[in-house]
């Protein structure tokens, strides 16, 4: 199934359009989806952007990796990309279950904090130490609190915290001939 290449690279900028291009309307469909809960999403927390531009990323290089399969002689199921259920996405990444549940707890408390809790204590702050401190306090607060998760997580990705042993885990020394 050849297509005009120029459509091709215009339809692979829309997210979800490239997939569409070439036939896979589900495949698309769920990344034209996921696209608009992120954008709406964004709205309340801006740092969801980020994961916009991710999405609008895969979509972009997800259409040539079609081609590139459908040119093989091995075109990719049209399915939803997203799972339906609980199931589906605890076979997806089943190693990662905590890490993807700590990144919800984080995007919550982050929503929690930017809607409440910052206005409350900006208040607060200012009638403690004035306007522009109670400003600077406010602000700062999750950036000192993202950095600390940041190091705390490379430390312990590098492997630098001290390690703790336990006498009834460790094995027999090897047993000599």
């Amino acid at each position: 199934m050849k297509k005009n290449g120029f459509l091709t690279f215009i339809f692979a900028c829309i997210p979800g359009a490239g997939q569409m291009y070439y036939g896979y309307m589900q495949r698309g469909l769920s990344i034209a989806m996921m696209l608009m809960l992120c954008v709406m999403a964004a709205t309340v927390i801006q740092p969801l952007l980020f994961l916009c531009l991710v999405i609008w990323m895969y979509s972009f290089f997800d259409t040539y990796d079609l081609i590139r399969h459908m040119a093989a002689g091995e075109p990719k199921e049209d399915s939803l990309l997203v799972p339906g259920n609980y199931e589906e996405i605890k076979k997806l990444l089943p190693q990662h279950n905590k890490l993807i549940g700590w990144g919800l707890v984080g995007i919550g408390v982050w929503a929690l904090y930017d809607t409440f809790i910052s206005n409350w204590l900006y208040t607060l702050l200012c009638n403690l130490v004035g306007n522009g401190y109670a400003y600077d306090i406010i602000t700062g607060i999750p950036n000192v609190v993202i950095a600390a998760l940041l190091i705390f997580a490379g430390v312990k990705l590098l492997g630098l915290h001290p390690e703790t042993k336990h006498g009834d885990d460790e094995l027999p020394p090897y047993p000599h001939e």
